[in-house]
């Protein structure tokens, strides 16, 4: 497992906090959703078959542990249509009383769980770090 990446989340950090001031919260949440899913399409490509839970776990995984995210994955059930998606540490731990948690996960989840599962997926926050939760956690399901 890679170390914690500060530099290359503290760079997304400021980027967020730097559109707030400038243009209010709402308006850096959106440029910011664009920002995470414009990076993260490239970041996935599109070598993989899409609706897939153990695709999804495999590219979020490797994704996640090279910036140094600590995340685990376990299903609820045997036909793999439900699943646990945990966050041990938090991409964004100094954006933490500025930005509604829920607000800014969903700028980074919604993309993952569409693009690479599909529209008939969804998700969840169950725990959150912020919360004072042990973990961040995101049950991800098909409709």
């Amino acid at each position: 497992m890679k170390e914690y990446n500060a530099a290359f989340f503290g760079l997304f950090e400021n980027l967020f906090l730097t559109l707030k001031e400038r243009l209010g919260a709402e308006k850096a949440l959106n440029l910011f959703r664009e920002i995470m899913e414009n990076g993260l399409k490239k970041a996935y490509g599109s070598d993989f078959i899409k609706g897939q839970p153990d695709e999804f776990q495999r590219l979020v995984g490797e994704r996640d542990n090279n910036v140094g995210l600590k995340v685990d994955f376990e299903f609820t059930d045997s036909n793999k249509q439900n699943f646990y998606y945990r966050f041990y540490d938090y991409p964004f731990p100094n954006l933490k009383g500025e930005v509604n948690p829920e607000n800014l996960d969903d700028t980074f989840i919604n993309l993952k769980v569409n693009y690479l599962l599909g529209d008939d997926w969804a998700y969840k926050n169950t725990k959150h770090i912020w919360n004072g939760d042990e973990l961040t956690e995101f049950l991800i399901y098909k409709k």
